[in-house]
């Protein structure tokens, strides 16, 4: 199908295309080169936070020359829309996360909202892309590989680490973390990792250290620039092997892999960590306390360490409260990503006397309800049975029929916000394309006619749906409970569905624990928030890349046209050129739309705040695009003025190394 959805339905076509948006998008921003935003060399000084300088004096840090690369990344003062930094002052976020722990490498996250990214560094780098124009968009930007080549049939590459950077504990990152990333993380069975096995270049993918500051890839087919985005956040980022070895059980016969992935709890402080601030203070449901890492490998034109900031906060509250203490001027950063918060906050935003700026971007905010497809490890014969009807395409497309999406655009928030999504590319993503996107309309007698052809009748009159061996039809539903606007959608969805026969019963999981359950399998279908803005960001929730992917298919046992979307999946990874990157996204997109593999419900578009304090804030920035912004606006090189920094809690300390 192309410009419409066409479903087979007792004898007759069906046809609706997909509706047309008005977009809330008033961002713009003038495009910039690749190496206009950074680069690796060697300048004639450095300079540092003076408290550091203070500290060198004492002996309790070593000379800044002895913690810097021969050759750091250097951030070029020309795209800084206010120039080189103010040492100094505080950075405040408000998070509804909880730290789950320090061991990002067994997939492990800290609580999202900008604290995983603020203490990782990954091989490459994606959120500063929005800025780049066309011509130069040619893969990720380096970042700890500050460079890296192919053979001459594109099936190896070899990637060249930064050389000199260090941990924050002064421990030398080389290879070895990388080894041990890949070897001991990625391809080990019994870690979950954030890239699962299988997923980087196909199953067959192999990784050879060649020196300290050289490894290489080799694929079993021909690969591209674009599968090296995979190595960005939050997939391609390694963790301190000198630590977290003593806990492996490769390298410790006493240990066990549970205790692995908790080896560095969240209440264990400090984690040794690459990126620009190490977390020191954890009040459970309060407070995260970040202070600078001396050890930072990035500098600015002027020779100046980043970050400008000494300190970074996190409150740990509610989503919701982020953006209520951002537009409220006690918050200096918010993804507003909760559209019930939109109306009031763009309203007190607009005020001449308002803290904060406000700008909303294109859709990149979608909801989803994913249905578990393996059969093989349901617990039971109900569950099999289950799935099994979940892998039969008119049922998807019935739950998709049975959807009013306006309805439960309007539900979550009043307004132009809400516009309709059934899967696939998000409306903001440059790969969407209404042409290829199968678009079901809201028509209960076309789900109930689905639903009756097969054979899922109510037999016991209770209204419920009935499956083949007798049972209601019960859709066990896995949600955050974190998420208020999930819960609507949800609640709403259950209350649709079940006019035409079919009971929602959702599972509300908390935010610390949901990930792990969901990596596990053990769901029958999940609900909530979806970013697939690029087929190689988070790659496993959404698409057929691996042997276990996605999350809600793990078994390897694909459908049929699931084969279809891994094969453009890899034709998408393994091109360089445009026009045949469009085509495989597009041959994605009809796959996804008209097999309804995932059950979209609605998109918003998510508006970026920031305190007018707060410098070097490029007024462009996109929520989420290559990356969020926390990664976009590139906080290491944020700063505020002396006279309007917020007083720091931990002033002329550095975390423990």
């Amino acid at each position: 199908m192309s410009s419409a959805a066409a479903i087979s339905m007792a004898g007759q076509v069906v046809a609706e295309g997909f509706p047309q948006e008005t977009s809330l998008s008033g961002l713009e921003y003038e495009l910039i080169g690749r190496e206009d935003i950074y680069t690796y060399g060697a300048l004639e000084s450095y300079s540092e936070a003076p408290f550091l300088t203070e500290l060198v004096g004492t002996g309790a840090l070593p000379p800044l020359a002895d913690r810097l690369p021969a050759e750091p990344i250097i951030f070029k003062t020309g795209v800084m829309v206010d120039g080189v930094g103010e040492y100094g002052g505080v950075f405040r976020h408000v998070i509804g996360g909880r730290p789950e722990g320090w061991n990002w490498a067994a997939g492990q996250h800290q609580g999202w909202g900008g604290i995983n990214m603020a203490i990782q560094e990954c091989l490459v780098r994606q959120g500063p892309r929005w800025q780049i124009r066309g011509e130069d968009q040619s893969g990720p930007l380096p970042n700890l590989a500050r460079s890296w080549t192919w053979n001459a049939d594109a099936t190896e590459v070899t990637m060249n680490l930064i050389e000199g950077a260090k941990w924050s504990d002064g421990d030398m990152f080389d290879t070895e973390d990388v080894r041990f990333w890949w070897e001991d993380n990625v391809q080990d069975a019994n870690v979950t990792s954030r890239m699962a096995a299988g997923s980087f270049g196909g199953a067959d993918t192999t990784m050879e250290v060649i020196d300290d500051f050289t490894f290489k890839f080799t694929f079993s087919s021909p690969q591209s620039e674009t599968v090296l985005e995979s190595l960005a956040y939050i997939q391609g980022c390694p963790g301190p092997s000198h630590v977290l070895k003593e806990s492996h059980p490769t390298y410790n016969s006493d240990s066990t892999y549970e205790a692995y992935t908790g080896a560095l709890p969240a209440d264990e402080l400090s984690p040794v960590v690459l990126g620009a601030w190490v977390p020191v203070v954890h009040r459970p449901d309060e407070l995260v306390v970040l202070r600078r890492n001396p050890f930072y490998f990035k500098v600015d034109e002027s020779g100046q360490q980043l970050p400008y900031f000494n300190e970074m906060h996190f409150r740990l509250s509610t989503w919701g409260d982020r953006t209520t203490q951002t537009v409220a001027g006690t918050g200096d950063f918010s993804n507003m990503e909760d559209p019930a918060n939109f109306v009031e906050a763009l309203k007190q935003s607009q005020s001449d006397d308002s803290p904060v700026r406000a700008a909303f971007g294109p859709r990149v905010l979608g909801w989803r309800m994913d249905l578990n497809y393996d059969v093989n490890t349901a617990e039971d014969e109900y569950g099999q049975a289950l799935r099994a009807i979940f892998r039969e395409t008119d049922f998807r497309l019935g739950l998709s029929h049975a959807l009013d999406r306006d309805a439960i655009g309007q539900a979550v928030a009043r307004g132009p916000f809400a516009h309709p999504y059934t899967g696939g590319f998000q409306t903001g993503s440059p790969y969407f394309d209404a042409a290829n996107t199968a678009y079901q309309e809201f028509d209960q007698d076309i789900a109930n006619a689905l639903f009756d052809g097969l054979g899922l009748i109510d037999t016991d009159g209770n209204g419920v749906r009935n499956l083949p061996g007798g049972e209601d039809i019960v859709l066990d539903v896995l949600s955050n409970a974190n998420r208020g606007e999930d819960r609507k959608q949800l609640d709403a969805m259950a209350s649709q569905l079940a006019e035409v026969g079919i009971r929602v019963q959702p599972r509300a999981i908390d935010e610390t624990n949901f990930d792990t359950v969901e990596a596990s399998g053990a769901f029958d279908a999940k609900f909530g928030r979806i970013n697939f803005i690029l087929p190689t960001f988070e790659t496993c929730r959404s698409l057929p890349a691996g042997d276990a992917c996605p999350i809600f298919n793990q078994s390897g046992d694909r459908m049929p046209f699931e084969q279809g979307i891994a094969d453009a999946y890899e034709a998408f990874v393994s091109s360089d050129n445009p026009a045949d990157k469009a085509e495989a996204a597009q041959t994605m997109q009809t796959l996804l739309t008209e097999n309804a593999y995932s059950i979209g419900t609605v998109q918003f578009p998510a508006a970026l705040l920031i305190n007018k304090r707060i410098r070097n804030a490029h007024p462009g920035t996109p929520v989420f695009m290559y990356e969020w912004a926390e990664d976009a606006v590139i906080r290491e090189r944020l700063w505020t003025a002396a006279d309007q920094q917020e007083a720091e809690l931990l002033p002329g300390t550095v975390a423990e190394y």
